[in-house]
């Protein structure tokens, strides 16, 4: 390369803005499909006739097939590359899109559901390995903050704006024109994602910057077969630790935010569409704001120390709305709804950082496709069915469904968060020790 370190530099920031644009485009679809059910799940429930233990099914569906995604998912990317992995998981959202829009049964909400679920698995660790290899370590905690923030306004559009799409055109006709809108976006992807900066003559970002990495991965290294990594990565305390952690804040997260919110607040409060709809749409501003300012308070106090301070929160918060449950107000209802959005996604850029810096650049997608399995399988999908079924057994066929369902169900996730918590501070205390080597292709 005969071009000096400033052309260079220049060169890779023109890269980096539309591919980053992209990927957050692209997270946003993640997060809308996650938080669809919870606007659309009244009006499921009805048109489908559904039962609350059927409805936790389609939870446990999604969550687990977005979980049993991701650590495939992970290798994938790490083999073949993030773009021919997001290229190939936005057909995916395509093609269920259109499976759900024409869904009359329960098994084809489920099918339509899987196949998006197994979509943006592959999806966020594209996303999460781009902007590891486009950016440096140091501004990791950063950008992936901004991806999961800006990307998480997805939440947004999958509240008051699905409502009202909905309203014009019907759900079924609202997933054929957000199926259209994803294949256009993939034609997209196809022109300007590149795996890595050496696909347009460029070393690392971290070279350019002039900063050392442990054991980051050579052009002319050996790639680290799938299996020897997943046994190096289960061999690692730490990372069970942050995956217990994550299925703390994950299912307390998404059974609010994508499958029992609307559901919590059209039965304990007899809301109309409307004041559902506002409420979850100040969640999804939470989610937003929890993402873009955990990036920057990482550099602050650390990655475990954001991972500490989502636990207190999220405990704390979730017992005044438990005990409260009954007498709560919009108001009060819209500050917890946006502050359980707000830890939720706090929990993610910490964690995930916390991983980062755990593990090795070319072991990236292994690491947090194993962490998102295990959390996803235990976390969401687990707990979305453990609602459903508690809520059947308590409500006895009774509708509106009872306060006490609910308040049970949320017993049981309390003692969770109290985990979370335990995790979290466990993190704080390990990470203060003398950092180990981090589990390398040429280990």
């Amino acid at each position: 390369m005969d071009m000096n370190k400033d052309a260079l530099i220049r060169k890779l920031k023109q890269n980096q803005i539309p591919l980053y644009i992209i990927v957050v485009v692209a997270y946003m679809l993640i997060a809308f499909s996650r938080g669809a059910p919870a606007i659309m799940g009244p009006e499921l429930i009805k048109d489908l006739q559904l039962t609350a233990s059927q409805w936790g099914l389609v939870g446990l569906a999604f969550f687990w097939a977005y979980a049993i995604g991701n650590a495939p998912s992970g290798a994938v990317v790490d083999i073949v590359g993030p773009r021919k992995t997001l290229l190939a998981c936005l057909l995916l959202l395509v093609i269920g899109c259109y499976v759900f829009s024409a869904a009359h049964s329960l098994t084809m909400v489920i099918v339509g559901r899987m196949i998006v679920a197994v979509g943006t698995a592959g999806l966020m660790i594209a996303g999460i390995k781009l902007i590891s290899s486009w950016f440096t370590v140091k501004q990791f905690p950063l950008y992936y903050g901004g991806y999961l923030g800006f990307g998480g306004l997805g939440s947004f559009f999958a509240t008051a704006p699905l409502q009202l799409l909905m309203n014009d055109f019907g759900w079924r006709t609202s997933f054929v024109i957000i199926a259209a809108g994803t294949l256009a976006m993939t034609v997209v992807a196809y022109f300007f994602v590149k795996d890595r900066p050496a696909d347009i003559g460029l070393p690392t970002p971290d070279e350019l910057a002039g900063e050392e990495v442990a054991k980051e991965k050579k052009s002319d290294a050996p790639t680290m077969g799938w299996m020897e990594a997943t046994k190096k990565l289960l061999a690692m305390p730490r990372l069970w630790i942050i995956g217990l952690f994550f299925l703390g804040t994950n299912s307390t997260g998404q059974v609010i935010a994508s499958m029992w919110g609307g559901i919590l607040l059209a039965n304990v409060y007899g809301f109309d569409k409307g004041t559902i709809s506002s409420i979850l749409t100040i969640s999804a501003f939470g989610l937003v704001a929890g993402s873009l300012v955990a990036g920057g308070i990482c550099k602050r106090i650390s990655s475990t120390g954001v991972m500490v301070a989502t636990g207190v929160l999220f405990l704390v918060t979730w017992l005044y709305m438990l005990l409260n449950l009954r007498n709560l107000s919009v108001l009060e209802l819209q500050v917890i709804y946006s502050i359980i959005g707000f830890v939720q996604m706090f929990a993610v850029v910490g964690g995930m950082s916390c991983v980062r810096e755990l593990v090795s650049g070319e072991m990236v997608g292994t690491a947090i496709g194993g962490v998102n399995t295990f959390s996803w399988i235990f976390g969401a999908g687990v707990f979305n069915q453990i609602w459903g079924l508690i809520i059947d057994s308590v409500a006895k066929g009774r509708t509106p469904y009872p306060v006490e369902a609910f308040t049970t169900a949320m017993w049981v996730q309390t003692g969770i968060l109290v985990i979370t918590l335990v995790c979290a501070a466990t993190m704080w205390k390990l990470m203060r020790k003398p950092k180990v080597d981090m589990p390398s292709a040429n280990a």
